[in-house]
């Protein structure tokens, strides 16, 4: 082989190493480019990140509960659905819409009555193993019975989340027991028979008579007004429900429409409040709209709600 062709053959070989050996070098510059580009952008998300005060995450949050809240109320609306597919075409239908706080009177098809409501705030409430959630039960109900003037007789969750809000405990008054009037402490037997004499000196105890509380102070005895909260020392009291200070008057409005399981339509002493999820899971309405709706409802009336 000629001298020159070897000679040509090496230079080829020279030139395709030093390209390839260029190539990459160039790669491992756009690599490194890359990376500092990459570093760059991780800096420029921590420095937003600082700067919004963590904005960025509460959005994402705020954005993954909203979507949450739709998710769960697309599924309360099949739930109905699937539930009511029975419901006729024609007839009458109360219809009330927990998201909208709205409640609507369907008739042969067409909305003949509607109103603006309140329903359950969603909150729970947990004592001593006891979980009581404050929602308006979604579903197909019924108008059970109608009440003009109806009283509230408040469950004991009414007394416990009371004195959670003002910081007290709660004491249960039974009959044939006493209570502190100045403590609200429970009385001890000892203080009957011989030792009432000392007892009398001692201050003032709550006992239940018949269907009434009252205030013993020596022997002289003070019932309690109706339908007021009984409190002693840093203690809300919780009366027998067969007490008349167990019984509200007025709370429910003048007209109660009655669904079962302790849930209703009715009026409310809080009209400021309608539009709201506020209640503890029955629907309200103001007066004028409670009375209307009262004179249409028949017993029997369907009631949806979603």
């Amino acid at each position: 082989m000629p001298r020159w062709i070897g000679f040509l053959g090496s230079w080829a070989l020279l030139a395709l190493a030093l390209g390839l050996a260029s190539f990459a070098v160039a790669g491992e510059w756009i690599n490194i480019r890359d990376s500092r580009r990459l570093d760059r952008a991780a800096m420029i998300d921590e420095m937003i990140a600082e700067r919004s005060g963590g904005k960025a995450g509460k959005l994402r949050q705020t954005s993954a509960r909203r979507a949450a809240e739709v998710s769960a109320l697309q599924n309360k609306v099949q739930s109905v659905e699937q539930q009511t597919d029975d419901a006729p075409d024609t007839g009458q239908t109360i219809i009330v819409s927990t998201a909208e706080n709205k409640l609507y009177v369907r008739r042969d098809n067409q909305t003949v009555f509607q109103a603006v409501c309140s329903t359950g705030k969603g909150t729970t409430l947990a004592v001593d193993g006891k979980t009581w959630v404050f929602d308006t039960p979604i579903g197909k109900l019924h108008v059970v019975s109608k009440e003009e003037n109806p009283e509230w007789v408040p469950p004991d969750w009414h007394y416990i989340e009371e004195a959670h809000k003002n910081a007290m405990r709660v004491v249960h008054l039974n009959p044939g027991q006493a209570i502190d009037a100045r403590t609200g402490d429970p009385v001890s037997s000892r203080s009957e028979g011989v030792w009432s004499w000392f007892s009398s000196r001692s201050g003032a105890k709550l006992r239940v008579k018949g269907n009434t509380v009252v205030e013993d102070d020596g022997g002289s005895e003070r019932e309690l007004p109706p339908g007021k909260t009984i409190i002693a020392g840093d203690a809300i009291v919780i009366p027998p429900v067969n007490t008349i200070q167990r019984h509200y008057a007025g709370v429910l409005g003048k007209y109660r429409l009655e669904l079962g399981d302790g849930y209703g339509i009715h009026g409310t002493d809080e009209p400021d409040k309608l539009g709201s999820n506020v209640s503890h899971g029955c629907v309200r309405l103001g007066d004028d709209d409670i009375a209307q709706l009262y004179a249409m409802a028949n017993v029997g009336d369907s009631v949806i709600i979603y």
